[in-house]
């Protein structure tokens, strides 16, 4: 029967990873017995959601890494919280864990001042990126322009745009799919260290791709 389960997550990075930390790990029947259990797991980077297990006899609250209530029926409180050790949520959950998606990958290529023209320690990683696109059968691929707080705000608006466009191309003539690329740009509105206007820093000329 189904059981209600109410999720507050907080630092989740993506869908999958609110439901597989927040309401985990699925609710799994042992043995021939109608025990569910649902266990609290952290998401790859080690985020931590909250998950309210809620039936009509009660309600448990799961809020740290490996928290674990059973529930024996719709009318029965859940268990009290008890921690699931590694070994047990490995075991028992072997089969669900195998679909987890692997976490993003993030790439930030560096250009020279006021150009699209990239480091060359930045050209060398587009193999890089092509790589882990095709390693991992990428679906999305987020590509992200922005500049230093130096010049106007249309000429950074048009560099960050023509940095992003650029690395797209070189994305799409080895091999990548348009379909699987977003471009945003950014300008100077969004720097990775944050300055003062007029100031070149060189880690915000960048583009950033995320590989998912």
């Amino acid at each position: 029967m189904p059981i209600p389960v109410n999720s507050v997550t907080t630092s989740m990075n993506n869908l999958f990873y609110n439901l597989l930390a927040a309401i985990l790990m699925i609710l799994s029947l042992v043995g021939c017995s109608s025990i569910h259990s649902v266990i609290l797991i952290p998401d790859p980077d080690g985020h931590v959601g909250k998950a309210e297990v809620i039936t009509t006899g009660g309600k448990q609250l799961l809020e740290r890494p490996g928290d674990m209530t059973r529930i024996t029926g719709s009318s029965t409180p859940p268990s009290p919280v008890t921690t699931a050790t590694p070994d047990y949520i490995s075991a028992t959950f072997a089969e669900a864990m195998a679909i987890e998606p692997l976490p993003p990958e993030k790439f930030i290529l560096y250009f020279e001042t006021g150009t699209t023209a990239m480091t060359p320690e930045s050209r060398a990683a587009i193999t890089a990126i092509v790589a882990a696109c095709k390693r991992r059968g990428a679906i999305s691929i987020s590509i992200s322009g922005h500049t230093d707080a130096t010049g106007s705000v249309q000429f950074n608006d048009k560099l960050s745009q023509e940095r992003a466009v650029l690395i797209k191309q070189l994305l799409l003539q080895n091999g990548i799919d348009q379909n699987q690329m977003t471009v945003s740009s950014h300008g100077k509105g969004n720097p990775l260290v944050p300055t003062p206007n007029g100031v070149a820093e060189p880690r915000n000329r960048r583009v950033e791709v995320i590989v998912q």
